[in-house]
């Protein structure tokens, strides 16, 4: 690539803006969705590079930019890119693959690195920290939190919600993941036996995709309780259940893109 290589940087949040502004310290850098640095995409050609954000769309067919007033389609994006353009965004879907591959475009997507991955937890667990400080009518520092799922997210926001001094417990399958928790001062639970405790916290953090709170267990969770749910879709609640009965439960598909579109509405966004 030379200085002549052009970006579109579509959509997404504060990460997106600042790459922005990076990738145009060396090239031409164009940007959709991002708000009032936005250039007309109608008139827009000749892109080698289009950047989408890590969550690129929430219905499959509009890209994801919280930061617009307008919906922008996945399709409207391919007349600004060229016969041999590249495609980057995070986790595509096998829907949002075809309207791009089967214009014969290169799909590089981010979530296949594994560096990218774990470093986005970070960002992740604080986003987790600062709805749970927002939404939770005790200190975060002695409240009781209980983490589903010790992958690579629910390891990040143990570990943080430990340092603020939160006491965390976090629900495992295995038992080796069991030993792990607690080398890290994190008490550990079993999965089988979810029933037994969840009355016991002022806080459940869900990593885990699957419906792990269904609604026996929700009956079970204290009504002052809040519960977080990181996953990815279907998530981990059985969301109609919890507003039935009073369990508050928010879905935070889209941390940190939730918390950074509050901080960026706040801030403005201009790549200058």
């Amino acid at each position: 690539m030379d200085e002549n290589t052009k970006f579109l940087v579509a959509g997404g949040d504060l990460r997106q803006i600042y790459l922005a502004k990076k990738l145009a310290q060396s090239f031409k850098v164009y940007t959709c969705g991002l708000g009032d640095t936005d250039t007309d995409i109608s008139k827009l050609k000749g892109i080698d590079v289009l950047v989408l954000p890590i969550i690129i769309s929430n219905n499959e067919t509009h890209l994801n930019a919280p930061f617009s007033n307008e919906q922008i389609t996945l399709e409207s994006l391919i007349p600004c890119l060229k016969e041999d353009s590249i495609v980057t965004g995070g986790r595509f879907t096998d829907e949002v693959s075809k309207i791009f591959t089967s214009c014969g475009f290169e799909i590089v997507d981010y979530f296949k690195r594994e560096e990218l991955i774990i470093k986005n937890c970070i960002p992740t667990a604080e986003g987790t920290l600062q709805i749970a400080m927002e939404e939770l009518p005790v200190t975060i520092y002695g409240s009781k939190v209980l983490i589903l799922g010790y992958g690579r997210v629910g390891k990040a926001t143990a570990k943080l919600f430990s340092s603020v001094g939160a006491k965390v417990a976090v629900a495992v399958r295995k038992y080796s993941d069991g030993a792990w928790c607690q080398l890290n001062g994190f008490k550990s639970l079993q999965f089988k036996d979810l029933e037994n405790y969840l009355d016991g916290f002022d806080l459940i953090i869900n990593t885990v995709p699957a419906k792990l709170l269904n609604a026996n267990k929700l009956s079970l969770i204290p009504k002052n309780s809040l519960i977080i749910d990181l996953a990815s879709k279907p998530g981990g609640v059985d969301f109609e259940v919890a507003r039935e009965i009073g369990v508050k439960v928010i879905w935070a598909l889209s941390i940190p893109l939730d918390v950074t579109a509050t901080k960026q509405k706040r801030q403005g966004n201009s790549l200058s």
